[in-house]
């Protein structure tokens, strides 16, 4: 068992069982290891996650009850979906699914099926939730779900059923699950729901009402508990073999995973923490974007052609973990300055940036030296005043012209 790894200047996770892998750093939005991230794969129960942030995002009432259609919980074999070459509807329940024991026309709460749906992975769960929400249509639920999916980011993701069970089309990649999950970060209900232990499921008509959670990363009692994690999502099926997605955070990062086909239950564990440690254990590095004294910046006041040169009050400079660095930009934002401006006076600003545009370092920038006025300076600043002092002069003029003119013509005429 290996839980940790030395890095330099790239996240590099020891030896993986999985067969692709992604970690995403959710403060900065950014994958920083990928293995195979973007090859196209069966998601499983990981899929649930995608469901419940769609369902939370609809904001339905969580104590609101509702009866379970019976067309919901139909079950075939998966060896009859394979004779039917999956020409069937592609949420239709397998005999040995996971299931919470939903019955017909039985009523049960949302929140108590958002708790089976996660901890236990119940296919029934999903499908009630998905047909319920959806207005009656798991189809349509699942068109909106996807259309979700792209708008938050994740193209590469098609799901045609809110369970995960096998279905050729149903397709995702290991980036696109751990940018869901990180996603879901953004919910305080889905990290309230995702890191649960334990619930008690409020009808006792159901299989087994104590649920515990299958994630045991978050499991004090269990040998592989790791105490950085926050929540999390197991799934498998045969061909997507064993998967899990799910968040970790100490006191410098947040980070999502997604991993899919380990070779087995507890191997899927054992590299859901070796990506984790191979994040976390990362070795910062220093950048300097600026120095205090580099000419690097000018400003063109307003009305005025030559450029005020600025300065940075001391180095622009961030240490941070180097897949980090790699990916902040400079953005200088320059105000509308007249002159006169004096020296030191604040002009702009420099934005350190994520690629999303999440702003994560901010330094002002001072001018170098003063800028007075210029006649024309003057005259622009004060356009209004001179236009209504040209104006009066104007008609001072003409009046004294015209009233010398008329003392002109009236001498004349005394001669």
């Amino acid at each position: 068992m290996i839980y940790a790894a030395t890095l330099n200047s790239a996240v590099i996770p020891p030896t993986l069982s999985c067969e692709s892998a992604a970690i995403y750093d959710c403060d900065y939005e950014i994958v920083i290891y990928a293995k195979k991230g973007e090859q196209s794969m069966h998601p499983a129960s990981t899929t649930k996650v995608a469901t419940l942030l769609y369902c939370l995002s609809l904001k339905p009432d969580r104590g609101l009850f509702f009866m379970v259609a019976p067309e919901v919980l139909r079950v075939l074999p998966k060896e009859k979906k394979i004779a039917l070459n999956y020409a069937i509807d592609p949420y239709i329940l397998e005999p040995d699914a996971t299931l919470v024991g939903l019955v017909p026309h039985g009523i049960y709460s949302i929140n108590d099926l958002y708790h089976a749906l996660e901890l236990i992975s119940a296919n029934d769960a999903a499908n009630a939730l998905a047909h319920y929400l959806g207005g009656g249509s798991i189809e349509a639920f699942m068109l909106r779900l996807n259309e979700f999916l792209v708008n938050i980011g994740c193209e590469a993701t098609t799901l045609v059923n809110p369970n995960g069970l096998e279905y050729p089309s149903h397709r995702t990649t290991a980036i696109d699950m751990a940018k869901i999950y990180a996603h879901g970060l953004k919910d305080p209900e889905f990290m309230e729901i995702m890191g649960k232990v334990s619930f008690t499921f409020g009808s006792k008509e159901v299989l087994d009402p104590a649920l515990q959670t299958f994630n045991v990363l978050i499991r004090p009692e269990k040998d592989l508990f790791y105490k950085y994690c926050i929540g999390g999502k197991t799934g498998y099926t045969e061909n997507a073999g064993f998967c899990f997605t799910g968040a970790a955070k100490n006191r410098e990062r947040t980070l999502s995973i997604a991993l899919m086909r380990s070779t087995s239950s507890k191997e899927r564990f054992i590299d859901a923490i070796n990506l984790f440690n191979s994040a976390f254990e990362e070795k910062k590095e220093v950048r300097t974007f600026y120095n205090k004294a580099d000419p690097c910046f000018y400003l063109k006041p307003i009305n005025r052609k030559i450029s005020v040169a600025l300065q940075l009050e001391e180095e622009l400079m961030i240490e941070t973990f180097a897949s980090r660095l790699a990916v902040l930009e400079p953005t200088i934002i320059l105000d509308e300055v007249a002159v006169p401006i004096a020296k030191g006076q604040v002009c702009g600003r420099v934005d350190i940036v994520t690629p999303k545009g999440k702003v994560v370092l901010s330094k002002p920038l001072f001018a170098a030296e003063a800028a007075g006025h210029t006649i024309w300076t003057l005259l622009a600043q004060y356009r209004y005043e001179t236009t209504l002092l040209f104006i009066a002069l104007s008609i001072g003029f003409f009046i004294v012209k015209r009233i010398l003119s008329r003392r002109k013509v009236q001498n004349l005429s005394e001669e």
